[in-house]
Parts: structure tokens; sequence; C-alpha cells
């Protein structure tokens, strides 16, 4: 520890760790008081960089606790005082070398008081950026080497969060800021070579492929940075043809202006070959026959020269029609899963961001713009192009409202020539409002014309919207629907900076700058997204994003909704290639017929067991999702009858067991291993819904914690039910609120509650004069039957002499260590009569985090009446209708175990069938054409099912 002492006086314990992490505090406040002031884009990026370790190694230290910071030693504050010395050599003080730390934090803490800029920047005078920036590659190693080494070494503790902390931003650097300049020069360059002679006047187009723009750093260091190359397809009229545009800055390119004539000067050079474009009209012409090449142009100085073609590797087959995100959204509902979602926000904020203030982004732009195209088997594959028109220079851009003027400049008397309303009160930043409205249209997987209908919002009657009334739209439309999107998440975030208009203007009211405005955008909007992202599929690398994108599809455009009347007009949402608009593929064969004498008991659906070719999709109705294995064994050991699997929707994980119970056709799904938690449930849930559209509604069947008061007694293997009550739908996010004055917490948010059949089913089932807890028994007994016993998968009751609700723990017994005392821990409470299970409804809670505190329990209980935890419903309660049933195999206390979870899976399993067995079904009853059915299926090999027809009853 020595070695370190005249560095860090302080030397022992907590002590330690604190200084350590002032110190780091104090490093990310100079960090973004550089990056605020700094201009230059490569210097701007470096911060960025530094500010993102500063914080995670900050965040690192400041969970360490006295019980951790024991075996620190000096190597560990060896390793972090490294960047420090880096970044912050002695010169950059006037007091002694040994008191640098010391000033390092008072500096911080200063910045931290003082609001004025220039007085910040007055302070950190002395740190040179530019000659810490020539060490960049070891300042950045060693900041890497301590975020590892603490990550690694010091393990979280989550019961130190907070709820409101619990979704904690991205720590990432930001977007490249290179992008939009050279985007700007690309167009310039194209645009100037459209003119021409020609006596058949083009209409020069382009898609611009669409994506963040991020590369790993081991892929930035080995590419050039001076290169940014943009994927697009150009057209003069009809045909598209792909190209590549290198974007270049300094690197030497010959420019040749004719064909070389003396072979020994063309030895001598070295440079790229280039020759120069005076029309790109002949330029595509010349490449059109070379259908297996990719058109390869570069852009140096705003001119526009063309290189050798590339063989083309793209799937994309330019002959089919491209189909814009309109159209998808209007007539191929179900075709996003919850990750599709995610990431096309992303991309699209990153759009904005990138192409913000160039022809690109045009002032009209929307979801009919973005555009998907298809490969030859008809595939959709997942990387949205832009199209714009290659026609001006100078669109007309709406991005520069006036500025309103002061109070002392309005006269009192107004005439004809006074500033329209719009001047006052539109959005500083229009295309931030279209982004903010294609969210909303994502989000719900709804047009906004359709998603203003839903929620009895009355839009602008103008012919030609203007930004003011889109931003009034925006706003109408976002208030109404609001409630049905998680406030504590950050797509709300994002969607509420978007349309505050205080976030895009500066302190005074102004306009922000371009590159402020442009850092606005990444700050709280793209952020926000990416941490949304990242949370949901923490597997996806943000860093890798548009690669990962190019990777998923649509699915198989075969698939799309037939029923949906088109909305009259939306034929410019299917962009062609300047042709056909229409998308209609006329059926091979006409759709078999069902006869109506179907199956109408339990025998003859058990003769049609393993015979999956019987039914198609549309035939179930039913949803079960289980979050473990061990659940759905249990339900499946309850089929009547089990059905062999068929072709799924591309893009749907889930793998489904399919079968009936009693009337009713069930589909049955399980989480991925080793995945919980209310994200998985919504994206298991939302791919559920997507492949089998027909679903009238979900049970959630499986195991939770239960919460015993005096007033309910709740043991061991009894059954919850959510039921709805005055203040609530059933269930409750108990995660999902905030934190105020008092130490109080509000919930906020709602979920959809079960629906009215289930709800009518429960009446039913309580009314009956004979319905008791033996009620489960004969579907208990089966699954013991079904499933052989074995020391993993025993599902027979444990015996109550296995039922133990502890008191508050001790230490001892927390830690899992024998306790002496452990028997005056138990609670007593008088033996049933019988082992059979008893079902309580009422309040479940659910929440992202497992519970394990009695007096966390206790406290729930009392106060709003919860009866269960769990981790699943409250992310498939809004979006499948949903009842949720619970097995109770521990009490949400610290003495977890397995035992009971066999037990809870089947009596869960045994009320999810007998609750069935009370629900009328749909009145429809299916009888296949066995022969007809099968002759289908080799009709429809484009992934679309026959429609079967259904009698009612």
């Amino acid at each position: 520890m020595a070695a370190v002492n005249s560095d860090l006086p302080w030397v022992s314990g907590s002590e330690t760790i604190n200084s350590l992490h002032l110190t780091y505090k104090a490093a990310q406040q100079i960090t973004e008081t550089l990056w605020v002031s700094e201009r230059d884009e490569e210097l701007k990026s470096f911060c960025a960089s530094l500010m993102a370790y500063f914080n995670m190694i900050k965040r690192s230290l400041s969970i360490l606790d006295d019980t951790s910071v024991s075996g620190v030693d000096s190597s560990l504050i060896t390793l972090l005082l490294a960047p420090i010395k880096l970044m912050f050599p002695a010169t950059c003080f006037r007091g002694p070398a040994k008191d640098r730390l010391r000033e390092l934090v008072r500096l911080g803490e200063n910045i931290g008081r003082t609001q004025s800029g220039s007085t910040n920047l007055t302070n950190i005078a002395l740190v040179d950026l530019t000659k810490t920036y020539e060490s960049r590659d070891e300042l950045l190693k060693s900041l890497a080497m301590c975020e590892e080494t603490l990550r690694d070494s010091y393990l979280e503790d989550l019961s130190r969060w907070a709820t409101e902390d619990f979704a904690p931003q991205l720590v990432i650097a930001e977007l490249p800021y290179g992008i939009s300049n050279a985007a700007q020069s690309m167009f310039e360059a194209m645009v100037a070579c459209t003119d021409c002679p020609c006596k058949t006047e083009h209409d020069f187009g382009a898609r611009l492929y669409l994506g963040t723009h991020r590369k790993p750093e081991a892929t930035l260091r080995a590419e050039d940075e001076e290169i940014i190359d943009f994927d697009m397809f150009l057209s003069t009229q009809y045909d598209w043809q792909e190209v590549r545009v290198h974007a270049s800055r300094n690197k030497v390119v010959q420019i040749v202006t004719g064909p070389a004539s003396n072979p020994q000067s063309k030895r001598k050079r070295t440079g790229t070959k280039a020759l120069k474009i005076k029309r790109l009209c002949e330029t595509i012409a010349k490449i059109k026959s070379m259908t297996a090449y990719r058109l390869e142009l570069k852009v140096l100085r705003n001119e526009l020269f063309q290189l050798q073609p590339e063989i083309c590797n793209s799937t994309i087959d330019t002959s089919q029609n491209a189909v814009s995100l309109e159209y998808i959204l209007r007539h191929r509902k179900g075709s996003f899963t919850e990750r599709t979602k995610r990431i096309l926000a992303v991309i699209l904020a990153s759009t904005v961001f990138h192409l913000y203030d160039t022809p690109w982004l045009q002032s009209t732009w929307g979801s009919p713009d973005i555009l998907f195209f298809r490969t030859s088997s008809s595939a959709i594959l997942f990387r949205p192009f832009i199209n714009t028109p290659l026609s001006s220079l100078h669109p007309p851009v709406a991005e520069a409202p006036t500025n309103p003027p002061s109070s002392d400049d309005i006269p009192k008397d107004t005439d004809s020539d006074d500033p329209d309303l719009e001047d006052f009160f539109t959005h500083p930043c229009p295309n931030v409002i279209t982004l903010a409205l294609v969210l909303l249209e994502v989000y719900f997987e709804t047009p906004l014309d359709i998603l203003a209908q839903k929620f009895n919002v009355k839009l602008g009657t103008n012919t030609q919207p203007s930004a003011f009334t889109r931003y009034m739209d925006a706003n109408l439309v976002f208030q109404a629907c609001k409630a049905e999107i998680p406030q504590n998440s950050q797509f709300y975030l994002a969607l509420t900076n978007c349309l505050d208009q205080k976030v895009w203007q500066s302190e005074e009211g102004d306009m922000l700058d371009t590159l402020t405005l442009r850092t606005t955008i990444y700050q709280k909007v793209i952020l926000p997204l990416e941490t949304e992202l990242s949370q949901a599929y923490s597997s996806i690398p943000i860093e890798e994003l548009d690669k990962f994108a190019q990777d998923l599809d649509f699915g198989r455009w075969g698939q799309f909704n037939h029923n949906h009347t088109p909305h009259t007009g939306s034929h410019s949402s299917v962009m062609n290639a300047r042709g056909s608009t229409s998308l209609d593929h006329p059926h091979s064969s006409p759709v078999p017929d069902y006869p109506a004498d179907g199956p109408s008991n339990r025998s003859n659906l058990s003769d049609l067991r393993l015979d999956m070719q019987d039914y198609p999709h549309s035939a179930y109705t039913v949803g079960i999702i289980c979050a473990l294995p061990l659940e759905l064994r249990a339900v499946r050991a309850l089929f009547d009858a089990e059905h062999n699997g068929h072709t799924k929707m591309k893009g749907d994980s889930n793998t489904y067991a399919l079968g009936t119970m009693g009337q009713h056709m069930i589909v049955a799904a399980c989480l991925p291993s080793g995945e919980y938690g209310t994200n998985a449930a919504a994206d298991a849930a939302s791919n559920m819904r997507r492949t089998y559209h027909e679903l009238e509604f979900c049970l959630l069947v499986g195991i939770g914690g239960g919460a015993p008061s005096p007033e309910i007694d709740i043991r061991l293997g009894d059954v919850v039910v959510s039921l709805p009550t005055s203040r609530s739908s059933g269930v409750i996010q108990y995660d999902r609120g905030k934190e105020c004055e008092g130490n109080t917490f509000q919930l906020t948010g709602s979920l959809q509650g079960p629906p009215k059949c289930l709800r009518t089913a429960i009446s039913a089932l309580c009314s009956k004069p004979d319905h008791c807890s033996n009620s489960l028994r004969p579907y208990l007994e089966d699954i013991v039957r079904s499933i052989p016993c074995s020391p993993t998968s025993d599902y027979s009751h444990p015996g109550q002499e296995n039922d133990h609700l502890f008191k508050a723990a001790c230490s001892a017994c927390f830690a899992l260590r024998d306790c002496i005392d452990a028997e005056s821990h138990v609670q007593r409470r008088a033996r049933r009569p019988t082992d059979q299970p008893e079902v309580h409804y009422g309040l479940i809670a659910s929440g992202n985090r497992v519970l394990k505190d009695a007096v966390a329990r206790d406290r729930w209980a009392k106060e709003h009446g919860i009866l269960c935890f769990e981790m699943e419903a409250a992310g498939v309660m809004n979006t499948l209708p949903c009842l949720v049933i619970r097995g109770i195999c521990d009490y949400a206390d610290s003495y977890k175990n397995k035992r009971w979870q066999n037990y809870a899976a089947a009596t869960a399993a045994s009320y999810a069938k007998l609750l069935l067995r009370h629900t009328a079904s749909s009145s429809i009853e299916w009888n296949t054409a066995r022969i007809g059915y099968k002759n289908s299926l080799c009709i429809y090999t484009n992934g679309e099912e026959p429609k079967a027809k259904r009698q009612r009853a």
C-alpha cells in the first residue's frame, strides 16, 4: 500500500473506495464540461468515450460497501489511479503532485456547484485535451481494464437498488458525428450529375439504407476512418440499381477524364482508379446489363466518381415491389415482434440524428417513405431504406420556424402582416415530431389515422398538414394512448422528450444550433431507445446493431392480412419500381370447405390424436404460457389429446405444444431456458398472438410466491387466481411507480383485466353447490399418473410437515446456515384436515425481480391486499387478454427452496383445466376435410394457410 500513498492520502477500507469514487466523479464532470464546449468532432467523440468509462467505473465504485472492500489491495488502487494520471498529469495543477487528487475532487465539486459554462471552462483551462488525445489508445485501454476488473471482481448487489433505479440508461459512446456532412456532400454530388440532354425526362430517385452507423472499436481500428460507406438503390425511371457510395475526405484518388493512353504512366499511378461522372443516367444505363455487379461510386470534393464495379452478394430482388412501413402496419398487423419494434425504433431515431438538416430527410417524410425490399423467395428483409427524389439541391425543409418575437416587439394593433399562429406555437424541430408519430405507429403496429380512431382522437382536417398541425396531432394521439405505454419505460421517456418543446430550445427560447440539436437527439431520444433495447434483449450488441438487424426479416410475403379492408389512398404506401403498385396475389387453388358436423365430444377429439394436419392455426383459440418446463409438463399431462406441431411464422422463436382440453383447442408455450421476467413473457405472448391470430384469451399458468396473512390462510400448494377489484385489474406491477416523500411508493400505470368470459366462468364455478377443494383432485391424480416419478419430477404432495412459514429471519437463517433458534422462527398454524389445495381469488403482484424478503412481502400484502408474487404477468396482460393462475411454491422470503415447485405447478395446471371445463367455447366446432386440407398444404407453400370455414352451433 505504501506504493500508492504519495498519490492517495486515504489508505484503508471504505475511505479508499470513497476517495476513488469522488475522483472518478470529478473526472466525469470535467470531461462532460469539455464535451459540451468541444467543437472538434474527433475530440468530442473521444470525450464521449471517456465519459462512458468514467461513469461505469464511478458507478461500480459506488456500489461497493464496507464489507466488500476488505480485499481491496494496492494493485487494484494502482490500476484505478493509472488512467487518472494519464489524463490529469501533475502539470494540470499548481500545487504539489501529492495533492493533485484532492485538487481534482475539489475541481469536480466546483463544477457541480457552478451553472455558468464560461466559469467551468476557466476552471479546467489547464486540461489540454489535445495532448490527452495523443495517448488515447493507452488511456482507453487502461480505463477498459479498470472497468472489467471491477465488474468481474465485485458483483453488484441488486438489493441496494431503489425501484426507480432499476432501469439505468445504457452507458455507451455516442453515435458518430461525421455521417451528416458526408450524406449532404453525396446528395449534392449526385444531383449535380442529373442534368442531361436525354429526350426522355428522367425521374431520378434514391433509396438510402438506414442504420445506426455504429461499429465495434476493433472494426474501426482496422478500417479507414476517413471513409464512410452508404448503401442505396438509384433509379432513372423504372429499374433500381444497387449502389455503394464511398464518401472520402483525404485519401488519394486518381482522377481519369478519358481513356488512358499511356500504359507506362498507368503503371506509375498508385491511387485508386476513379472516373469522373458527368451524367448519372449514362452510368446507370451502362451498369444495368451487368446484373451480378454493384455500382461503386465515390464522392470527392463534392464531385462524383465511378470506381470499378464489385460483385453483388445481396439477396434483394429489385424486380419485386418494395413494401413501405405504412403498408406493413396497415395490411400486415402482427408482422412485428417486440424485438423488431425496438430495433426499428433505434434505427429510425438514428436516421433523424444522421440525416437531420440534409435533403435526404424531406420535411414530409413518414412511414410511407420507409421501404423494405424483398428477396426472390418473397421474404421481406429487415433492412429499412428511405425513399428520396434527387430533384433539387434545396428541397422545401420546414426545419427553421422563425423565433417568436419578444413581447416588446409585438404591436398593440394587429394587421394582416402579423405572424401566423404557427410561427409562435410550432415545435422547433418538426422532423422530431414526425419521428414521434412513426414511433407511436410502430409501438401499436397501427397507422396514425387508425390509431386516432381507436382512441377517439379527431385529427386535423388539412389536406396538406403543416409542421404545426402534425405537432398538434402528435400531442393529441400521445395524450390519448400514453396510458398503454409503461410510464417508467425508456420508450415513454423518448416520446415525451420528442414532444417537449423546451427540450429543443435554448434557455432563452431560441432554436438550438445544428450540432447541439443533434447532440440533444442522441441524449434525449436515441440513448433511451438503445437502453430499452439493451434491457429487453441484452444479447443484442448495440455497437453491431446494423449487422444484427440484417439477418432478420418480416417473414414470407404470403402471410399478410387478406381480411383487412384496404384504406382509401393507401396505394401510395406500396413503393414499386415506378410501375404497378398492386401487391395482390391470386390464389392458386380454392380454399377447402369444412363440414359442419364436426366432433362434439372428447372421444372424437382423441381419435385425431397426433394428427396436426387436420387443424389450421386459426383453430386454436386458447393460449397457455408457462415460465418453466416443469410448469408446461404439468399442463401437457392434462391434454385430452396432443397434436403434432406445424410450421410457425418466420421470426417466431417460440416452440409450441398443441392439444385439447374439453372443447378448447390449446396452444401452449414455455419461455426460453434461462430467461424469465416480463420482457421474455411479452416476447413469447407477442409471437404466440402473431402465429395463432385467432386466440381469444391466454392463461398464465405456473408457480408463485404466496403472501399469507391473518385474514387469508395461504399454504404451499394452494392456488391463487388473479381477479379484478374496484381499484385494480387483478394484477399490479409492483416495481413500476415512483418514490414519494415520506418514503412512500406510488404505483403507476395500469394493466388490462381478464376477459369477461373467464370472469363469468369463475363466477359459475364458485357458485356450484358441490364446489370444494376436492375439485382439483382428479386432475392432480392424472398428472401424477402421467409423469413418471423421479427425484426431479415428483408431482405428488410433499406433505404438510414440510410447509413452514417463518417469521422475520435472523442472520444465521438468512445465510442458510443452521440456527439454534430455528424452531422459534416458525409460525404455528393449525394443520389442515386434508392435503387438498385451496383456491384463493384476488390481487397478484408482478415484477421483474425475485422477491425474497418477508418484511417487504407483508408490507405489500397489508397495503395492497396482495396474495401472490410472480414475474411474468405484467409482460403479457397488455398483449393478450389474460388470467393469471399461480400455484404457491414458497412464501417469497429468504427460505426459498424447490421442494414444492412441481406440486405447485400441478395445482395451477389442474385449476386451469377445471376453469376451461366451465368456460364456454366460441361455439365453433371443427371437423377437417382430411384429404382436402392435406392437399392444400402442398399448394400454399408460401407460408399462407387456407381459411377454414367455421360453423356456429
